[in-house]
């Protein structure tokens, strides 16, 4: 691995800490779920929309982030960012109910759609030697690998001894010496002179919020006139989302960009990884602590096989990617994780723990593999002009998965009769194999066209 400078790991650190916290975020929350419902009596949707009110936020405007960043400069968005993700995790910790808590998530969604994206652009615009830069994003995802495995057991014990809300304020530290670093030693960030599209933003953001609207409800209220209205105005605000990027003189997603098939595969790669894993992790943190009965520090011990794994199996997928191409290297990680999750399908309340902890390792390595790779061929696929708004396409591609798979599985779980969870369980790991194995055929598309001869 490429050795960094010294005079670049302040930026390195702050970049890996804005998506440590968001990933730290996601694992904790998915850990105090059974105290939040106690806490608040509140029912699966509403557990859901713990989860779902963040990540919402968070995939609507995580392009409109990227922009901004390349707009206004990387290093001001990151900071402002972060900041706004730290104010609203200390109105987390202070919630009084379940409206104010799914606010608050909602604004720390919109922090994290300012910081996510400006924290890769930040190491594009700083790493100009790619060999540097790819062990830049290999540390980068290492580090979300790291608050994944270590923030189920972190959150667990924190929990256990100071109660859910110490897992939010546990933000607050993070993020101050993350702007601290940023502003104190990252240069200004180069300006892109571009105009932001309003009308593509809203069309879209509210296309996704309808669309998560209509399938988290779904869960507990069916397909009525309320849950279909939602899906109905979701459709025409996506048509309505390409229509206008056709038209507008600025286009939130440039053509060269819509146009740009690595670019696309890579988003519906990313895509994929959110929607099986989240949705793997919030099934199974409601069968740990709903029909296992286990306390917050016991779902998160029990989740160390599925992130454990995370962080070594990340580096060794940056090291290998230097002799094997990043379509093998995806297509062997997410094949390991199609065997993962065939065995999930497998589990029942009366399945031994070897069977459940292996089938979870097999999809943490198998996920861990894939990222490093999506992530550099995203941004080799694209000019540094662009990194911005391509990394906010990226992390939106991969929250959206995010929150299709908590609603649609949550979906799958909705009952409380043991062989109907568990029938239901079954089900969301065998979706998670089918879209797996779609997403690969599509990359090998991909990979072949991309190397067949231009005739001229």
């Amino acid at each position: 691995m490429a050795k960094i400078p010294l005079s670049l790991w302040p930026i390195q650190i702050a970049a890996c800490l804005g998506f440590l916290v968001v990933q730290l975020d996601v694992s904790v929350v998915n850990v105090g779920l059974g105290s939040l419902k106690s806490a608040f009596d509140t029912n699966l949707t509403g557990l859901q929309w713990v989860i779902n009110s963040y990540a919402l936020a968070f995939s609507a405007l995580l392009i409109l982030g990227g922009a901004w960043g390349d707009k206004w400069g990387a290093k001001s968005v990151f900071a402002a960012g972060f900041a706004i993700f730290t104010l609203a995790s200390i109105g987390c910790g202070l919630a009084s109910s379940m409206p104010m808590l799914i606010g608050m998530r909602i604004v720390q969604g919109i922090g994290a759609a300012l910081l996510v994206p400006t924290s890769l652009t930040l190491i594009r615009l700083s790493f100009h030697d790619p060999d540097t830069r790819q062990s830049a994003v290999a540390m980068w995802g290492a580090c979300g690998g790291i608050a994944l495995a270590a923030g189920p057991v972190i959150g667990g014990l924190m929990i256990q001894y100071f109660g859910w809300r110490s897992v939010f304020l546990l933000n607050v530290p993070i993020g101050m010496a993350a702007i601290g670093l940023i502003l104190r030693f990252a240069p200004a960030s180069p300006r892109v002179d571009k105009k932001v599209d309003v009308p593509g933003q809203v069309s879209i953001a509210i296309g996704l919020a309808a669309l998560t609207y209509a399938l988290t409800e779904f869960s507990a209220k069916g397909w009525v006139t309320e849950t279909l209205s939602a899906m109905v105005i979701a459709v025409l605000a996506v048509t309505a989302f390409v229509l206008i990027e056709r038209r507008v003189e600025s286009p939130m997603l440039p053509n060269r960009l819509a146009t740009n098939k690595v670019l696309g595969s890579m988003a519906l790669a990313g895509a994929a990884i959110n929607l099986t894993f989240y949705g793997t992790v919030f099934v199974f943190s409601i069968y740990f602590q709903t029909f296992l009965h286990y306390d917050a520090f016991k779902t998160g011990l029990s989740f160390i096989p599925l992130t454990a794994v995370l962080t070594l199996s990340t580096m060794l997928s940056s090291r290998i990617a230097r002799k094997v191409s990043a379509t093998q290297i995806i297509t062997t990680g997410f094949s390991v994780q199609i065997i993962g999750f065939l065995a999930l399908s497998q589990i029942t309340v009366e399945s031994p723990f070897w069977l459940l902890n292996g089938a979870l390792m097999l999809v943490g390595i198998g996920s861990a593999m894939s990222v490093p790779s999506i992530t550099n061929s995203m941004l080799s696929s694209v000019t540094k002009h662009d990194a911005g708004i391509a990394s906010g396409l990226m992390a939106s591609a991969r929250q959206l998965g995010g929150v299709i798979g908590v609603a649609v599985f949550g979906t799958m779980i909705a009952s409380s009769d043991v062989a109907a969870f568990s029938h239901g369980m079954s089900k969301s790991m065998m979706l998670s194999a089918v879209v797996l194995l779609c997403c690969v055929g599509v990359n090998l598309y991909v990979a072949r066209q991309s190397l067949k001869p231009v005739n001229t």
